[in-house]
């Protein structure tokens, strides 16, 4: 009973803590702000990796992309030439691989994901022992999985990612927690201050949740996010 007990603990509370951290890391990383960036170019190999991160999610991914709509990557393949000419002439050929932000891309880059997670991860993990470490591994992959391959279904209409989903993630897009999140996230994209973590919870705490208003509402319908 107590290893048991030791492993949901792990869980819990290793969900609790990749969200809150995935919200501040995407808010203050992701999103950074001039003057943090610069500061961030002074430290060399971790600034470089942080000021590249924010560039292909709050540069690519937030405004080279989707610039129509929510769930239109590109509005002409001229539009994807351009930016891909971008990315190649400025080393950024691993931008165009994990589908302009749209997942985190290879098995290096999901090590270099966990990154602003590995002080926090250490420190809990040896507290906690053995068993709570082992229950840490579950929100762990939840949260590598969840940006990785629920992320680009989140980017398109609810009956379209039903229509090409596989059986198992066709199960996961008609959850509860799946069409919340697909709402959540498309207010990030309009109004960017707010819902950063993709492991729901956290933004509340941190008082950067934002429920829609009737506008909002309209223009998801439109947009087939039920």
């Amino acid at each position: 009973m107590l290893a048991s007990s030791q492993v949901l603990l792990g869980i819990i509370l290793g969900y609790v803590f990749f969200s809150i951290f995935e919200s501040i890391a995407h808010k203050y990383l992701l999103h950074a702000k001039r003057r943090t960036r610069i500061y961030w170019h002074k430290l060399g190999y971790l600034g470089k990796y942080i000021n590249n991160s924010w560039f292909s999610h709050h540069v690519v991914h937030h405004h080279k992309t989707f610039r129509t709509n929510h769930v239109t990557l590109f509005d002409s393949k001229q539009q994807e030439k351009e930016l891909n000419q971008l990315l190649i002439e400025n080393n950024k050929r691993e931008i165009i691989h994990s589908s302009y932000g749209l997942r985190i891309g290879n098995i290096y880059e999901k090590i270099r994901y966990l990154y602003p997670h590995f002080l926090w991860l250490l420190i809990v993990c040896y507290a906690g022992g053995g068993y709570f470490t082992l229950g840490i591994l579950v929100p762990l992959f939840f949260y590598i999985w969840i940006a990785e391959y629920v992320h680009p279904y989140i980017h398109l209409p609810y009956r379209k990612a039903i229509d090409i989903a596989s059986p198992i993630m066709r199960l996961v897009i008609k959850t509860k927690y799946f069409k919340y999140l697909a709402r959540h996230h498309y207010l990030h994209h309009k109004y960017l201050n707010c819902n950063f973590s993709l492991m729901l919870g956290a933004d509340w705490f941190l008082g950067c949740h934002r429920l829609p208003n009737e506008i909002d509402l309209i223009e998801m319908s439109n947009l087939g996010l039920e």
